[in-house]
């Protein structure tokens, strides 16, 4: 059983669309893909996508991203009714999004894929945040479209509603590996370099975005080491990361935006799904 991960494919951009229709129809046939979110906020092509890796992969996990959980203009409901929908999708398109044991046969151990909902806590908002403070910081993050495109139920804690769906799974007896994925960040080493002590300096200019203030929670950490997961799966940040820390891996392996490519940004960019899991080596 291989497994592999892609999150941030944003397919509203036609030629990354174009490059998840046209993987192989045969290399992946008896694998697993986790998609870390952040396909479309559109659920006419986030099920087009499903559909197309669906028959592609024997076995499909999706989590949502902050863009499956816009509200576009004339949309009725909230985020909360969107993420509602993107679930029944899944689960008509028999896209897993629980945790489910995944195997080759009878002599192959496999592994538990263990999705995991999360959202981020700004800097205000609590001690669970992965800010970091940085030169020229936006505290207002006014060029960040979550602000205008998600909406909540008043007096929601949007985090702790999507980390207390996962406290079920955390008492499961698993009688093979772990292996856990999530679209927004546990810890904020896998933001900044190996360390965390502080952000790259860099001189003083017009105010500009801060990803940390929208990362992740220590929370969604906490939960992955409950698990006891061996290898953890993100997205989010645009950034790629292979890295091992208090012995586990982390993984993120995101095609993210077209621009980002020509600019060299991801670093590391691997622009199909990158293979992170082969039981024949009990590892990736």
């Amino acid at each position: 059983m291989r497994i592999f991960a892609i999150s941030d494919v944003h397919v509203d951009y036609p030629e990354n669309m174009t490059r998840m229709q046209t993987l192989s129809g045969a290399l992946y046939s008896r694998d697993t893909l986790l998609l870390a979110g952040d396909v479309s906020d559109d659920l006419a092509r986030l099920a087009r996508v499903l559909e197309g890796v669906r028959e592609k992969f024997a076995h499909v996990f999706f989590v949502p991203g902050n863009h499956e959980l816009w509200i576009r203009r004339g949309e009725a409901g909230d985020s909360t009714a969107k993420f509602r929908q993107v679930l029944r999708l899944c689960a008509r398109l028999a896209v897993a999004t629980g945790p489910t044991k995944v195997t080759s046969g009878p002599d192959d151990p496999g592994a538990w894929v263990v999705p995991l909902f999360s959202w981020y806590v700004k800097p205000e908002q609590g001690a669970t945040s992965l800010f970091v403070p940085r030169d020229g910081d936006d505290a207002s993050l006014s060029m960040w479209a979550d602000n205008v495109r998600t909406r909540w139920p008043e007096g929601m804690s949007v985090t702790d509603h999507f980390l207390d769906m996962n406290e079920p799974h955390l008492d499961r007896h698993y009688d093979a590996p772990v292996i856990s994925f999530s679209h927004f960040l546990p810890r904020k080493e896998l933001m900044f370099g190996l360390s965390a002590a502080a952000a790259p300096s860099r001189p003083a200019r017009a105010k500009r975005f801060n990803f940390s203030r929208v990362a992740g929670s220590t929370r969604l950490e906490a939960q992955i080491r409950a698990l006891g997961s061996v290898l953890h799966v993100f997205g989010h940040q645009h950034r790629n990361r292979d890295r091992v820390i208090d012995g586990l891996r982390y993984v993120s392996n995101c095609l993210g935006y077209p621009r980002e490519h020509a600019r060299g940004e991801l670093g590391g960019a691997h622009r199909n799904p990158k293979l992170v899991w082969d039981t024949r080596s009990a590892g990736g």
